[in-house]
């Protein structure tokens, strides 16, 4: 998918200041916004991801019925609130789309000889199609008042040709995207 290449461009293009956070680092969360242009009727994804602490309250794989019903609650909210976090201006008339959200487990040596460490990201990614033209109009954030753990977010924006980022401390900051 075009997109997909997009976002992946975007980590490569940012500067580094935008991919310094640690792989995995509690309170944080990373943001790529993609769309092809800011004209016209914009479309495009957007892509989360968060150490699953963040999101879901734990790290661990969910086996029991009621880590699996905190798990599912988690996601649906993700899904179903992810607007409120990320705030498209309201005079593009933009609507977001889920496509997917899922908790996703890693492996890894612990510093103790033979214990396994488990460290689990929630991944999610959202259609976004707008009515109307971004240009000039500002991205705004919510992340703390849906998920109160989530209070850092590194974010990339790439519209057409322009290619930004932020640093959301506790929903302070917004993207401008360009006239």
């Amino acid at each position: 998918m075009r997109f997909a290449l997009v976002l992946l461009a975007v980590g490569v293009i940012l500067p580094a200041q935008t991919r310094s956070r640690k792989a995995h680092e509690h309170g944080s969360a990373k943001v790529n916004i993609a769309f092809e242009t800011a004209k016209g009727a914009p479309k495009g994804v957007v892509e989360f991801e968060s150490p699953a602490d963040s999101v879901v309250g734990f790290e661990y794989e969910a086996k029991t019925p009621a880590d699996k019903a905190k798990v599912t609650a988690a996601l649906n909210t993700l899904k179903a609130r992810f607007g409120e976090m990320v705030i498209f201006p309201p005079a593009a008339a933009c609507k977001l789309t889920a496509k997917s959200a899922k908790m996703e487990a890693e492996h890894h040596d612990g510093k103790q000889k033979g214990k396994q460490e488990q460290h689990s990201e929630v991944h999610a990614e959202f259609d976004i199609a707008c009515a109307k033209p971004l240009s000039g109009l500002e991205i705004r954030f919510g992340f703390t008042k849906v998920f109160p753990k989530i209070h850092d977010v590194d974010v990339a924006l790439l519209v057409g040709e322009q290619q930004s980022s932020a640093d959301v401390e506790n929903d302070k900051g917004v993207l401008k995207i360009a006239k």
